[in-house]
């Protein structure tokens, strides 16, 4: 039955179900019955060979292999000990369609990060086809007259496929930074690059890369880990560029001088309702706390003993333009002048009461307070407090009912505090304390009210 069955097949030759993905298969048997059927599906082609040499090729169709039906088969010696019945020769199908090839994950080498200069490493995976256009060439050139033709022609264009996948991605590193390339938003051209580049090679052998899809290029976790770090810190030096580049605009200096006088009333607001903050004489809120000892708790006489002139006068502290270091977490860090340590201060939106210092001729043990020296605190509250009537402020009459045009300093915080249209509890605090400096012998709640009438006349609410 088994012998009965083998000669069946034998009259029947085909490509099997198993071999249709096959670049190029051969069929099994050399000896041909005379009479076989010979089906040739409509994507592949039939070659014949003989001792090595080409003999002839059939293209799609279903024929009977004899001489009256394909004429060179005349050519193949036929055996005489078949009786003229056996035609001696080999048989391949090659395969006229694209074949789809996958190229695994691989690492395509090392590269240096045109942005950062790192090396790092880079790996690769696609999908190509491959399409016959000359199929003796590239069974004789390439494959081999053997069952493993295919195998061959594969595993050689694989290889080729893998060198010109470096070249490519090389070429391009030296002109993109490596994550462009991983983002694989240039994978369209590196893989026409590919294509190009693979064909122009295997044409001379009868095949080209007909396409290449599903490129993917990325990097191992370690080189991903160097570049995001490289990243991070990329980010922060250009957000600190901006910062620098935006203080240089008349608006941001603007905004900055505002938010200090806020920071410096709403500070000062809530030091004097606690009972804790420094007390603000005959000079007011927005005199020259610079001069003649009108600032109480300040350091000036200490400066006067040690540093002062032989004469013994006392001197202007603004002429002398000392320097101070700020004490901060990873020590002192300076020389600013009085007018750099007051900005710092606002800029942090902190109080100069938490700012520790020390003049730079001082020893590192003597240290003080900024809201100590009146260098510091009188250039602190000019940029909190400087104009007496900004254009936001209602006009004051000389005719003031409540007296409050005899309080020094009152309408410069009082200005300050409405510049945004509402005045906090803290910034009320503050008013009705300067009130109560200025005017001694009203109790807090006529100061509260006298406070309350300015606020009810410009429409100005306390906020909550």
């Amino acid at each position: 039955m088994n012998w009965f069955t083998r000669e069946t097949k034998s009259f029947y030759i085909a490509r099997p179900p198993e071999a249709d993905n096959k670049l190029v298969y051969l069929h099994p048997d050399k000896s041909i019955p005379r009479g076989a059927k010979l089906t040739v599906r409509s994507d592949e082609c039939v070659l014949f060979f003989r001792e090595g040499r080409y003999i002839g090729r059939v293209n799609a169709g279903t024929v009977i292999l004899d001489t009256a039906n394909i004429p060179f088969l005349g050519h193949l010696l036929i055996d005489r000990f078949t009786d003229s019945n056996q035609f001696l020769c080999e048989i391949f199908f090659v395969s006229l369609r694209e074949i789809n090839v996958e190229l695994p994950l691989s690492p395509l080498g090392e590269f240096r990060d045109l942005n950062s200069a790192n090396v790092v490493s880079i790996r690769a995976s696609l999908f190509y086809t491959l399409k016959v256009f000359d199929p003796v060439r590239l069974i004789v050139e390439l494959g081999g007259q053997n069952e493993v033709s295919a195998d061959n022609a594969q595993f050689i264009v694989a290889g080729r496929v893998l060198n010109q996948m470096r070249k490519v991605v090389g070429r391009h590193s030296q002109t993109l930074p490596i994550l462009s390339l991983t983002s694989n938003a240039e994978a369209e051209s590196i893989a026409e690059d590919l294509r190009r580049l693979g064909s122009d090679e295997f044409a001379a052998v009868g095949i080209i890369i007909a396409r290449v899809y599903d490129l993917l290029i990325s990097l191992d976790s370690t080189s991903l880990d160097l570049l995001r770090e490289f990243g991070k810190q990329e980010s922060e030096l250009q957000l600190q560029a901006k910062g620098m580049n935006l203080a240089t605009h008349e608006g941001f200096a603007e905004f900055n001088l505002l938010q200090g006088q806020r920071a410096a009333l709403e500070g000062l607001g809530k030091g004097l309702s606690s009972g804790n903050g420094p007390m603000i004489l005959s000079g007011g809120l927005g005199a020259n706390l610079t001069g003649s000892g009108s600032f109480v708790g300040g350091r000036s006489g200490s400066r006067q003993s040690s540093r002062g002139q032989a004469s013994g006068q006392v001197r202007d502290v603004l002429s002398r333009r000392d320097s101070f270091l700020v004490k901060e977490d990873r020590g002192f860090t300076g020389p600013y002048s009085a007018r750099q340590v007051a900005l710092l201060a606002i800029s942090k939106g902190i109080e100069l009461s938490e700012l520790t210092i020390r003049s730079s001729e001082d020893p590192e043990s003597m240290v003080f307070q900024a809201n100590n020296e009146p260098q510091i605190v009188s250039e602190y509250l000019r940029r909190g407090g400087k104009s007496s009537s900004p254009a936001n402020s209602s006009p004051v009459s000389s005719s003031e009912p409540s007296g409050l045009l005899d309080v020094p300093g009152f309408y410069p915080a009082y200005s300050a505090a409405k510049a945004d249209g509402k005045v906090t509890p803290e910034e009320f605090v503050l008013l009705v304390s300067i009130v109560q400096a200025g005017m001694t012998k009203l109790a807090k709640s006529d100061c509260e009210a006298l406070v309350r009438n300015r606020l009810l006349q410009d429409k100005i609410e306390v906020s909550e």
